[in-house]
């Protein structure tokens, strides 16, 4: 059984806790069965601003914003090279104390929890709770809320009668090809497991609720083929993203030239290549480019590249 829960009418006094999925909840709690939310964004806030300057408080080892944590300590937290610093009180730039949290994680959500249900014993699930097996199942087994990221998907729990994932826009925003795939399995996988299913949107009407919300994997399957075939991806053609990774960006920029050059002496015309010579990423102190190659047949160019990978190991090779 699935249950829609429109975010653009629905009375939350908490955000992404709905009045209506409160009293589904307490329902559940109240007959001696577990609920069970998903909310697939880690720490409490989503980063930290100067509200007088504007600062933003960014990885020094990577180009990506430092992820506010509450618990178990207050700190900032950087998901990709776990870089951490005590949760700062002032802006470094203007020395102001106006800080401000944005946005929403999971630990954000587990306080809110204990606002609204004080008695009961909630258990979150994430990579940033480090317990040991015993003390994480004892936990779960006796936790009347369980509340996780994705991981929760590989929980062996009974007693579970409600699963409700939180924000389904959180899901969609993963930068992904396959990414609405992705849900739609997560979350049929879940109705099959556990009785009622509740699903909190800003897009109640989209295609991807309505062919969850009627079993409808043909259409699902249609939609979802039809539109990978009008952006060559997967399974009409391949998709292989070519990085080349260093701390000097010279050299970056001398191989990847070098190995680009010889990719397009081999391509065939039916075969897509891009490369942009300006943009740089940052990943705990490396800097990286990468060539995207989409094609029916890339297996020429392919051994190509894995002849540069074995001779250099600032490149490396991820087929999608």
């Amino acid at each position: 059984m699935f249950t829609i829960i429109d975010l653009n009418y629905a009375r939350c006094p908490l955000p992404f806790l709905s009045d209506d999925l409160v009293k589904k909840m307490t329902e559940t709690i109240a007959i001696g069965k577990k609920c069970l939310l998903f909310f697939n964004r880690r720490g409490s806030a989503r980063t930290l601003l100067c509200k007088d300057c504007g600062y933003q408080f960014m990885c020094d080892r990577c180009d990506l914003a430092m992820i506010v944590h509450t618990s178990p300590s207050r700190k900032l937290l950087c998901h990709h090279c776990s870089n951490e610093s005590a949760l700062p009180h002032g802006c470094p730039k203007c020395h102001g104390t106006n800080l401000n949290s944005i946005g929403f994680g999971i630990q954000k959500v587990e306080e809110n929890l204990l606002k609204l249900f004080p008695e009961a014993r909630i258990a979150r699930i994430d990579s940033d709770k480090k317990r040991t097996e015993w003390l994480q199942f004892q936990e779960m087994s006796s936790a009347q809320i369980l509340l996780s990221t994705e991981l929760g998907n590989t929980l062996s729990i009974e007693w579970i009668d409600l699963v409700a994932f939180l924000l389904l826009e959180s899901e969609i925003a993963v930068p992904e090809y396959d990414i609405e795939e992705k849900i739609y399995t997560n979350i049929i996988y879940n109705a099959r497991k556990w009785s009622e299913i509740c699903i909190q949107t800003f897009a109640p009407k989209s295609d991807l609720i309505r062919n969850i919300t009627e079993g409808n994997y043909r259409d699902f399957l249609v939609h979802t083929l039809r539109e990978r075939k009008s952006f060559s991806y997967p399974p009409y053609k391949e998709l292989v993203h070519i990085w080349v990774r260093d701390t000097n960006q010279e050299r970056i920029k001398d191989i990847i030239y070098k190995l680009r050059n010889k990719l397009e002496l081999l391509k065939t015309p039916d075969i897509e290549l891009y490369f942009d010579r300006e943009l740089f990423t940052k990943r705990n102190n490396e800097y990286g480019q990468k060539i995207v190659l989409k094609g029916e047949n890339l297996s020429p160019l392919l051994s190509t590249v894995k002849k540069e990978i074995f001779r250099n190991r600032w490149v490396s090779m991820e087929r999608k």
